[in-house]
């Protein structure tokens, strides 16, 4: 694979670097990662501050051409390039399964403190019984002789 640069615009306003050129292949058509890759390496970037917004093959050839856009930061990229449904949907889901975890660790919080809570109770309502029990222990037990009924 063969990537030409044809066009490279600054765009200092949005932070990024406007590029487009032809591409050159022998087998099958390169991915937007494979050309997000390249890239990143020539721009001496991340990965992630590339995006490459299409890949058009003419029909029967081995030749492309590309758009793809440089970020200089990520927070730039954020800020600038909208999610598409798939994206959104992903990150909902990254939402949902994180809320999970903190519920089943506040739940699982919540257990223990409960937990620790009646251990608690039950170790202050021992030593409470046994001396309930002691002191009726030394009470002596009186029994009261039975009183007869007298008549007259």
């Amino acid at each position: 694979m063969q990537i030409k640069i044809t066009t490279q615009q600054e765009n200092p306003l949005l932070h990024r670097v406007e590029v487009s050129g032809d591409i050159s292949f022998d087998k099958s058509t390169p991915s937007n990662k494979e050309v997000a890759t390249w890239l990143a390496g020539e721009f001496k970037k991340n990965v992630q501050q590339v995006i490459v917004k299409n890949i058009y093959t003419a029909f029967g050839e081995n030749k492309a051409q590309f758009s793809a856009v440089v970020y200089d930061s990520i927070e730039a990229k954020d800020k600038n390039e909208m999610l598409t449904k798939h994206l959104k949907k992903k990150l909902d889901e990254e939402k949902k399964k994180a809320e999970e975890v903190k519920k089943a660790e506040l739940e699982s919080k919540k257990k223990a403190e409960e937990e620790a809570k009646a251990a608690a109770e039950v170790k202050e309502e021992a030593p409470v019984e046994e001396k309930a029990e002691v002191k009726k222990a030394e009470k002596p037990v009186v029994e009261e002789p039975a009183k007869e009924e007298v008549k007259e």
